[in-house]
């Protein structure tokens, strides 16, 4: 059988799995990984003894020899080996390791397509009718808008805020949060029983003011010092030869390379490019790992954190923060009411007992101060008329709303917990 799209190789049903295999042939050095039952890899070529399926190996770590063989790249340790070309536990069925090769297909974007090998004896080709998985569903915060309401609402509002020449940095920002996010902002707010205007406030502090980058990718922040807690403590070596972090002050000093050979760079250099640059070596390690060490989108929110804002894995918010900024803003709303204290402070216009919640104890009156200045001048921007679309909603109406920062979502840099450097 040729190679058919919809068509898959997969472990027979009691089998517990099958040995994946560079080579159509038993010995050590050509296992490279195992599909476990339930798993499955895109058919390349159905055979007698032996069946070739589909997998990626990131051209991060692996490279390609002439039109023939992928290997690893001179001072690579290993390179994870996937069902598909996305970083995910889900799709690591196995790692190339030195001395090993693959049959290269084809290159495809930053990965390249080889062949994997599994015995027919304990295998299956099996043709699939059907639709591609669903991404998965955003959750639905208690006593905040459901998915469906989110995603009818438009991000910018119905009447815009105005910023004449010649306002301070507060009421720009203020201005630009609400101008930018504000038919959602509104009804959030309205959701926890705050003004909008101390919602927009909150978002300028606590949020870099923008959920992805110019090149549309979501914006990150990689955090060395929480993948060393998550994945290199207990892979001191690996991790060692690819990140550093000052074991003093963990979060600076940042660094990373892309191979023992490569020359070490800045992970934090105000590029969005070194950010992901980081976090691609980090997941070929350890993709969850990886996720749960970054902050992500608009609010910053540390993939660590998944389980706090509704998602069961942190892949799935990784998912849903990737697909649109509708889902970050829910779920930063959802990072606050899971402690309850938190938009009872907010409600009260106590905003040094909001930030020492929220960022955690250092500094928390210079957090609560841009709180309260960022409200009090997104009050001062020339109003228009009132939204009427929370109430077209059933939610109830309230006032304005404004923008910066990031959030002990994300721990904050002081109040994190000192690590031993790589």
């Amino acid at each position: 059988m040729a190679s058919d799209t919809n068509a898959y190789v997969t472990p027979k049903a009691g089998s517990g799995g099958v040995n994946l295999r560079s080579q159509p042939f038993i010995d050590p050095i050509t296992r490279i990984g195992f599909l476990p039952e339930g798993a499955r890899l895109v058919l390349e070529e159905a055979g007698t003894d032996w069946h070739a399926g589909r997998v990626y190996v990131s051209t991060q770590f692996a490279q390609a020899i002439g039109d023939a063989f992928v290997t690893l790249r001179p001072g690579a340790i290993s390179v994870n080996v996937r069902s598909a070309p996305v970083l995910s536990d889900a799709t690591d069925v196995g790692d190339l390791n030195a001395g090993q090769r693959l049959e290269l297909i084809q290159r495809v974007g930053d990965w390249l397509l080889a062949r994997a090998y599994v015995s027919a004896q304990f295998s299956d080709v099996v043709i699939d009718s059907g639709s591609e998985p669903k991404p998965p569903k955003p959750p639905a915060p208690s006593g905040l808008l459901t998915p469906d309401q989110v995603r009818a609402l438009p991000l910018t509002p119905a009447a815009l805020r105005e910023a004449p020449p010649g306002l301070n940095q507060h009421q720009i920002r203020a201005a630009r949060i609400w101008n930018q996010y504000g038919g959602l902002l509104e009804p959030l707010a309205a959701s926890i029983g705050i003004e909008p205007a101390v919602a927009v406030a909150v978002v300028a502090v606590e949020s870099g003011g923008r959920g992805f980058g110019a090149d549309g990718r979501m914006i990150i922040r990689f955090e060395n010092h929480v993948f060393w807690s998550l994945w290199g403590r207990n892979n001191p070596n690996a991790f060692n030869a690819l990140f550093a972090f000052n074991s003093d002050v963990t979060w600076q000093g940042h660094k990373f390379r892309a191979n023992v050979n490569a020359p070490w760079q800045d992970v934090h250099t105000g590029s969005q490019s070194s950010e992901w640059d980081a976090f691609h070596v980090a997941a070929a390690l350890d993709a969850n790992a990886a996720k749960r060490s970054i902050s992500m989108g608009l609010p910053q929110i540390m993939g660590f954190n998944h389980k706090r804002i509704g998602y069961d894995t942190v892949e799935a918010m990784f998912d849903a923060f990737s697909a649109d900024e509708r889902w970050q803003l829910l779920g930063m709303f959802a990072f606050i009411v899971a402690n309850p204290a938190l938009p009872a402070a907010l409600q009260q216009g106590d905003f040094v007992t909001f930030a020492k919640g929220y960022n955690g104890p250092g500094q928390a009156d210079f957090y609560a101060g841009l709180i309260r200045a960022v409200r009090d001048a997104f009050l001062t921007l020339p109003a228009s008329k009132s939204l009427a679309l929370p109430v077209a909603m059933g939610l109830p109406a309230m006032a304005p709303a404004r923008p910066r920062r990031r959030p002990a979502a994300r721990p904050r840099k002081r109040a994190t917990s000192r690590r031993s450097r790589p």
